[in-house]
């Protein structure tokens, strides 16, 4: 399995474009002798599934368990063996460790089919995702037809993700939001160009991304202080442009024009699906104040949106005594995660949870770029998730 995370890390793909990786974990996949093997599913997604001859979804469960196929655009200065052979493009977040361990899941289903499967009568589902980093894949693949045809009535759903600074095959986790909601929102101002010398001659969108900076800035902490959000909220700036986006010097900057167009980024998080809507309700109506104000046309557009993780009572009480069984370190988090992940989309629809599996204190946290999947915890997650099978009621 550690050869098998490692081609796995050299082969890192971008969101949406997951077509090597998609393609080496459906050739491991066949080796495992599923009952059926479906790909392309929300564009490069995978489902096998294991399940008896006898199988009837109204009185057997299922148990569907979910990894996620992409990378992120981060150089890798890592100098081993294995590094990422796309340049600028790497597994900082683990995704190669978490696919293997479905991978270890899914050898454990060949080696034991006729005791869990056939014997038990349950249904496996493993579920390989796309696009988890832009929080595209998950809605991709349950809004697909080939999806919806398969009429996958899944009694629980987990996954799990590696976390630093956490002591290794530690399983973390929590009821209710387990990581954050959130969603990019990007605001568009265009007014009119004029010489730089006659600015009053045209319409200069400064002052509008001026105040929508500092609108946002202090948006949280306002929020906050009126009591309008019910838990956790927070808005971060991550870009703001005045003048043509095109330009890529100071040589190259027009100092003889005032600019007509402008944008500001933001990203909105919070632990509750509703206070994001407060948040994107409040910076949709401070646009369009700004946009009347100054006589702009206003443009705004959304991306990367996250639905909040959500965990049911009764797959954390599974995690658990899952954790328990394995004589695994179990601690209860009191705070839900601020980063988002995709699988929200997953628990909005079905009955499960995520939990967090310890990847070691000294392991440089998610998204950096010397991170490296420590395949010491392997094995950890493949158990959790054999026992999460097994005992299954």
């Amino acid at each position: 399995m550690i050869k098998t995370r490692q081609q796995l890390h050299q082969i890192a793909e971008l969101s949406g474009k997951e077509y090597k990786t998609a393609s080496f974990v459906t050739d491991f996949l066949k080796k495992c002798n599923p009952t059926s093997i479906h790909t392309n599913i929300g564009n490069t997604g995978v489902i096998a599934i294991w399940e008896s001859e006898n199988f009837d979804a109204t009185k057997n469960k299922t148990i569907a368990f979910r990894a996620e196929l992409d990378a992120l655009p981060i150089p890798e200065p890592n100098d081993f063996e294995y590094k990422s052979l796309h340049d600028g493009v790497s597994h900082k977040c683990g995704h190669d460790g978490h696919m293997t361990i479905l991978l270890g899941v899914a050898t454990y289903l060949r080696d034991n089919f006729e005791k869990v499967i056939k014997e038990q009568n349950k249904r496996v589902i493993l579920l390989f995702q796309p696009a988890e980093e832009t929080g595209e894949g998950a809605l991709q693949m349950l809004e697909d037809e080939k999806m919806k045809n398969l009429d996958l009535k899944i009694d629980y759903f987990f996954a799990l993700h590696n976390i630093p600074s956490y002591e290794k095959n530690l399983i973390v986790c929590r009821e209710n939001t387990f990581a954050a909601a959130s969603t990019g929102i990007i605001i568009e101002f265009e007014g009119l160009t004029s010489h730089a010398a006659e600015p009053q001659n045209g319409i200069n969108p400064a002052l509008a991304i001026s105040e929508l900076t500092t609108f946002l800035y202090f948006l949280s902490e306002n929020t906050i202080k009126e009591k309008q959000n019910k838990d956790f909220v927070l808005v971060t700036v991550v870009d703001a442009i005045l003048g043509e986006t095109s330009r890529k010097s100071l040589d190259e900057i027009a100092f003889g024009v005032s600019p007509a167009k402008g944008r500001v980024c933001a990203t909105l998080r919070s632990y509750l699906n509703e206070d994001l809507e407060l948040l994107s309700k409040k910076t949709e109506q401070k646009a369009q104040e700004l946009s009347k104000k100054y006589s702009l046309k206003l443009k705004i557009s959304y991306t990367e949106k996250f639905a909040a993780t959500t965990n049911t009572k009764e797959s954390v009480r599974m995690i658990k005594k899952a954790a328990q069984n394995l004589e695994l370190e179990y601690q209860d988090k009191k705070q839900p995660f601020s980063w988002s992940e995709d699988f929200g989309q997953f628990t909005e629809r079905f009955e499960g949870a995520m939990f967090g599996l310890g990847s070691g204190k000294n392991t440089p946290e998610l998204h950096h770029s010397n991170y490296d999947f420590p395949d010491e915890i392997t094995q950890t997650g493949i158990d959790m998730f054999v026992e999460l099978i097994e005992n299954v009621e």
